[in-house]
């Protein structure tokens, strides 16, 4: 299992790590772990000016799609279910959207990995992106702005200077919370993005 880097919270970075994180796991470039990398995506994915009041520098659904696609020949599209806290805003950007929940995709083997679309606390504009897949009976993630805190980990920060972010295990419950292993505020938008 290999650790990848993590972000800070005031990169608003984390839709570039999930690229990246879903890159490293599929091979689909050679694992360089490597922030200036993930930076690079970010510039890419960033919304940009716009009408709706969303930073700028915020990464747009949209755009994470298009880089997935056409970037790196993984075909993917951003879906909302139509009650999703977000179709204002997909509204707003004029982003198209398919009616899909990704995780029924998931859990159903059609596709193994999506980028999910959470808010930090349960209506709260806060967003953040996780790539998420569904392997041997549960749902997994990678939060980009977690840490593990596992001596076996510690130990590689201290020698190599790494980051310490692996697949955690977690449920999705009724009212949409993540629950996972540690305290978590992530609650699912009902938004992502399916890769194919």
């Amino acid at each position: 299992m290999n650790p990848y880097v993590s972000q800070t919270v005031e990169s608003n970075s984390c839709g570039a790590h999930s690229i990246a994180y879903y890159l490293w796991e599929t091979r689909k470039i050679q694992f360089i772990n490597d922030k200036t990398f993930v930076a690079d995506i970010h510039k890419k994915i960033q919304i940009g000016p716009n009408n709706i009041g969303i930073p700028e520098i915020y990464s747009s659904p949209d755009k994470m799609s298009q880089e997935l696609s056409n970037s790196w020949h993984s075909p993917a599209s951003t879906c909302m279910v139509a009650n999703s806290l977000l179709l204002p805003m997909a509204k707003g950007l004029n982003m198209p959207t398919e009616n899909i929940n990704v995780f029924d995709k998931i859990k159903a083997g059609a596709n193994k990995y999506a980028i999910i679309i959470c808010s930090v606390g349960q209506q709260t504009p806060a967003l953040h992106y996780m790539l998420i897949k569904y392997e041997n009976g549960a749902f997994k993630l990678l939060d980009s702005l977690y840490n593990m805190d596992h001596a076996t980990f510690k130990l590689l920060i201290s020698r190599y200077d790494m980051d310490q972010v692996v697949w955690e295990s977690f449920t999705l419950e009724a009212n949409g919370k993540l629950a996972l292993e540690r305290d978590s505020a992530y609650y699912y938008t009902g938004a992502g993005i399916l890769i194919k």
